[in-house]
């Protein structure tokens, strides 16, 4: 699965919520199948994305390629195009450590961004979907709802350094199609943020969203597009240093 870290990632229609019926493991179990069983999902701990998007709020384009390794490694490089002008940003999370490069320079991160940054690895983790089901997630009920048209059941997860999320899955297929927690914006305000996932390719034997959508308080703030997907069993841990 993928995740975007800059604020990483949905037009949802939520309506008609209505109590879940299914236990939450059970959700959990359908999705692993849904998303191409747990034998594949464990064989590819890692994955490289080719990403193009826009920041809709400043209509701003931009590019990029995005490295995970589970447990605790997301590297994202990330070429935006301010008015004619390129900004490139790294950012990398290796367990605790975390940096961000701006134009070359390392950035000074206020907390709140770099635990962010933190966030975004256990999130990749979490979005392998079979981690679900160990004992250090706490999972419960949510609430029907329609998220971008599909009818889902919805599971709150719980776990050390993840903010209590809400992930919802397609009740016909099994797919997860939103996932909602409170994000941080790029001015470092925390904001309720709500992603949808949608366009899914099959490859390598797993279900990829290629489109990903992301609202800041119910408003429009990137749209990102997969070009290319890559599983990998291992990647480079050079990828993921930080002096």
């Amino acid at each position: 699965m993928i995740r975007f870290a800059c604020g990483f990632l949905a037009v949802a229609l939520i309506a008609g919520l209505s109590a879940a019926q299914d236990k939450p493991d059970e959700i959990v179990k359908k999705a692993i199948k849904a998303h191409g069983g747990e034998a594949a999902l464990k064989k590819y701990p890692a994955g490289t994305s080719k990403i193009t998007g826009t920041v809709v709020s400043g209509k701003i384009p931009f590019t990029g390629i995005m490295y995970f390794s589970v447990p605790g490694k997301v590297r994202v490089e990330m070429n935006f195009d301010v008015g004619g002008k390129q900004a490139i940003t790294v950012q990398v999370v290796n367990g605790p450590k975390v940096k961000q490069v701006e134009n070359g320079r390392r950035a000074d991160l206020k907390d709140v961004v770099a635990d962010e940054l933190r966030e975004t690895a256990s999130i990749q983790e979490m979005a392998q979907l079979y981690p679900l089901l160990d004992k250090q997630y706490s999972l419960t009920a949510g609430k029907d709802g329609t998220y971008d048209g599909k009818d889902c059941s919805t599971i709150v997860v719980s776990a050390k350094g993840l903010k209590e999320t809400t992930l919802a899955f397609d009740k016909a297929d099994g797919l997860l199609i939103a996932m909602m927690r409170k994000g941080v914006s790029p001015s470092g305000d925390l904001v309720n943020e709500r992603t949808i996932f949608s366009k899914f390719q099959k490859i390598e034997g797993l279900m990829v969203p290629m489109q990903s959508r992301v609202f800041h308080n119910d408003n429009a703030f990137l749209e990102m597009t997969v070009t290319e997907y890559k599983p990998a069993e291992k990647l480079d841990d050079k990828l993921f240093e930080i002096e």
